[in-house]
């Protein structure tokens, strides 16, 4: 789950680029700093990924159920 995690961070502009994270069952949130610099294009092709929405508020990133929770505490671990 960290590589993947590591993937997303680089995908969305580093972890200086990330202002906040959430998630539900099957989403992990994502607040950006500018949604410009999250390439949509290469966090679908990361492993495990099932899908990107794009809100006025967030990234959403589909990861399916039961992985969100756990990636969302693996990236607030690395972006600390």
């Amino acid at each position: 789950m960290e590589e993947t995690i590591q993937e997303v961070i680089n995908a969305v502009g580093g972890k200086d680029n990330i202002d906040s994270c959430t998630n539900c069952m099957t989403r992990l949130r994502l607040s950006l700093k500018d949604k410009n610099n999250a390439d949509h294009l290469q966090i679908k092709r990361i492993s495990g990924v099932f899908g990107v929405i794009e809100t006025d508020q967030q990234l959403q990133i589909v990861l399916g159920p039961g992985k969100a929770q756990k990636a969302a505490e693996v990236l607030k671990n690395l972006v600390a």
